[in-house]
């Protein structure tokens, strides 16, 4: 299917070593021979191509043709480009650089708006109608400077004035260099229903809120950090989100069933010594308490829907899962075999330890050998017999389930269906917690079954806002938007998508149903973009230093003020060093922009300060925060050495001598530089020299 075409873009190259040009040429019937792929490519990026070795292949998938060009050197890297064979337009390129400097600095040299512009210039040389058609995607998220040497930019394409996600152009540029390092477009040919006699957007809302809607839901949330647990909080939220017809106003479904945010993650783990802690011998304990190996085996053979004659018991284990938190109980697993007719048959069932339940089971489905053969059960009757077993293998779980939907896979043989199940705790849905259960239409036989259900604790349903008021909540933040998608017929895997024209409501979070606070699949709060700048920094001499941590979120705009003049408080300046220090996912986590606390934990956890040394609310003098700097560069301890540095500030006299080790390495960084020859130790910062300190802090090579 076509889309799978940038895929195939991206894997053209890894053949282009192995094919030479000739076997290429002798393949290719294009429009555009090799000679002019080349010279287009080196024209249009400007390829000398001296000194290179060269190779090309051919690609093609079915009317889409493509030229691979590539050159490469030991000396100066590889430039590696695609050309489209029939229209000769670039649909691809990559440069890679060898480089002697192993270090790149945190802070770039080049903001992202100076890239942005590389990015736009480098998209209207090469391919400048396509670009018309598109609009910037701006992320909503502060940048990342701890990954990547690249901006990147993507570009969506637009039709009828009405997104089409699925198309789009896409640029990376070097932060450091403003070369354009990589550039692919996924660009293909459709048709585009026009947006006339659809229904309105109004009309869109009234159905989703009928349809699909927010509901009043338990959402689980992942620890922030290792001291916490697996919580629920009471949220409004869109179970299963999809996109409505513009011109039916039909739902369309997704065909399989995916868990919504806020379902069981990996929580935080760790290995632990092997030895005799208090909690193994708790754990010993607790296990004195478990049934017994043949025990599980009688439960599981009795709650079985089917029979285990001719099956040889191969293997049994006992183990507790703690790869999906919250941890549930510990499970004795079997696994079954069967040879027949040179066939061969599995069993795998699970037995909780504690409770005695079936958990899971799954055996071999047998394909079915006349294809045209028609089921022998409807999906009503299937359903009847799923809740006859789920009666009476787990009656009282499933009696506080809500039957959600129903599933089938028609690109397997034979075509099972799946009935899922939502867990209810006082008449609200928990849709974290599950029962699936899968059966054969040809034989009424269930071929696998799976309860997820967790141990915790569920807040009671007080105080919280109305439906109405988390819609308006929603509807204020969150537009309903038309949008063209890729429409794929699945009982027809090899035909190719269609352009559905749909409205969405591109919410995937929760409404905290207390507060009425949008939150993300985390439980944290969404933070929105900012679009206010600070309007009392133009001018200063700090200007670009105080834009770049704002750009990269180590600045907050929470106003239009930054007050650069002002002395920074301790607490505003240890928040901002910690955010320099690491990425943005700390353990603990701050609960939000005025989380002190855990800032203060995080730099006394990293020896930045002392508890000794905590003054949230005083102004840092110069001296002060030239310790802290030092003491997150983690050579604290060289600088209390004695004896073995000489500073020459003419105000030296003034530094005691416990602290000349700090200011001569942060002098001699370059991080706090003095005026005139003076320190000035004992000077507050302000905010602007707080803005410019850290900036050379993120420059240093550490």
């Amino acid at each position: 299917m076509r889309k799978f075409i940038p895929i195939l873009i991206g894997f053209v190259f890894l053949f282009a070593a192995v094919m030479p040009s000739t076997i290429a040429q002798a393949q290719a019937d294009t429009k555009i021979s090799l000679k002019e792929a080349i010279e287009i490519a080196k024209t249009k990026l400007g390829i000398s191509g001296s000194g290179y070795d060269f190779i090309s292949s051919y690609s093609e998938y079915g009317n889409y043709k493509v030229w691979n060009l590539t050159w490469n050197s030991t000396t100066k890297g590889t430039i590696s480009v695609s050309v489209n064979a029939n229209t000769g337009e670039i649909v691809s390129y990559s440069t890679w650089t060898p480089t002697s400097e192993p270090y790149k600095p945190v802070i770039p040299k080049y903001t992202r708006e100076e890239a942005r512009k590389v990015a736009i210039e480098f998209l209207q040389k090469i391919t400048p109608e396509k670009f018309k058609q598109t609009k910037e995607i701006v992320p909503s998220y502060p940048l990342g400077i701890y990954y990547d040497a690249n901006y990147s930019f993507s570009f969506e394409r637009i039709v009828n004035g009405i997104s089409f996600p699925n198309n789009g152009l896409y640029v990376y540029v070097d932060k450091n260099t403003l070369k354009v390092t990589s550039y692919f477009q996924n660009w293909e040919d459709y048709s585009f229903p026009k947006p006339e006699n659809i229904i309105t957007k109004e009309e869109a809302i009234k159905i989703f809120k009928e349809k699909i809607g927010l509901t009043l839901q338990y959402a689980l949330i992942p620890p922030q950090s290792e001291k916490e647990s697996y919580k629920t909080l009471l949220v409004y939220g869109v179970y299963q989100n999809a996109p409505i017809d513009a011109f039916t106003g039909e739902v369309k479904k997704p065909l399989y069933y995916y868990p919504m945010p806020g379902g069981r993650t990996a929580g935080p783990a760790g290995e632990k010594e092997m030895q005799l802690t208090p909690e193994e011998k708790k754990e010993i304990e607790a296990s004195e308490k478990y049934i017994s190996k043949d025990k599980a085996l009688e439960i599981a053979k009795n709650s079985l829907p089917f029979s285990l004659e001719g099956y040889k018991l191969e293997s049994a284990s006992l183990y507790t899962d703690t790869y999906y938190a919250p941890a549930k109980n510990p499970t004795w697993s079997f696994y079954w075999n069967l040879q027949k007719d040179n066939k061969y048959f599995y069993v795998n069932a699970s037995v909780d330890a504690v409770t005695g339940e079936l958990t899971y089971f799954s055996k071999t489905v047998s394909d079915i050998e006349d294809k045209d053969k028609q089921p022998k059960y409807t999906s009503k009757e299937l359903g009847e017999i799923a809740e006859k077993y789920l009666e009476r293998i787990i009656p009282e779980k499933f009696k506080n389930t809500k039957y959600f939907n129903e599933t089938s896979n028609p690109d397997y043989s034979p075509n099972l269906y799946t009935f899922t199940y939502l867990r209810t705790v006082n008449g609200i849905l928990a849709p974290f917690d599950n029962i699936t259960i899968t059966l054969n239409p040809y034989t009424g036989e269930i071929t696998s079954y799976y309860l997820n259900w967790t141990n915790v604790n569920f807040t009671p349903a007080e105080n919280v806002i109305t439906l109405d008021e988390a819609y308006k909540i929603l509807l204020d933040n969150y537009e309903m938007k038309l949008n063209y998608i890729l429409d794929y017929d699945y009982k027809s895997p090899d035909a190719p998508p269609k352009v559905k024209l749909v409205y969405q409501l591109d919410f995937y979070g929760y409404i905290d149903a207390k507060t009425g606070t949008l939150l993300d699949g985390m439980g944290r709060p969404i933070v929105k973009e900012s679009k206010v700048t600070f309007t009392d920094i133009e001018g200063n001499w700090a200007e670009k230093d105080i834009k770049l941590l704002a750009e990269y979120g180590i600045i907050e705009v929470e106003g239009d003020k930054y007050y650069p003049d002002k002395e920074i408080t301790q607490k505003d300046f240890i928040k901002m060093l910690v955010k320099t220090v690491q990425p943005p996912y700390y353990d603990p986590m701050p609960k939000s922009s005025k989380d002190y606390d855990t800032y203060y934990a995080i730099a006394i956890s990293k020896k930045i300060i002392s508890p000794e040394e905590k003054n949230p609310d005083s102004p840092v003098m110069r001296l002060e925060a030239a310790k802290m700097l030092v003491n997150a560069l983690q050579v604290g301890y060289i600088a209390e050495i004695p004896n073995i540095f000489s500073i020459s500030f003419k105000d030296k006299n003034e530094i005691p001598k416990n602290m000349i080790g700090y200011v001569a390495i942060i002098s001699g960084l370059n991080i706090m530089r003095g005026s005139d020859g003076y320190f000035y130790p004992q000077h507050p910062l302000t905010r602007a020299e707080a803005a410019a300190v850290l900036v050379r802090y993120l420059q240093v090579n550490k």
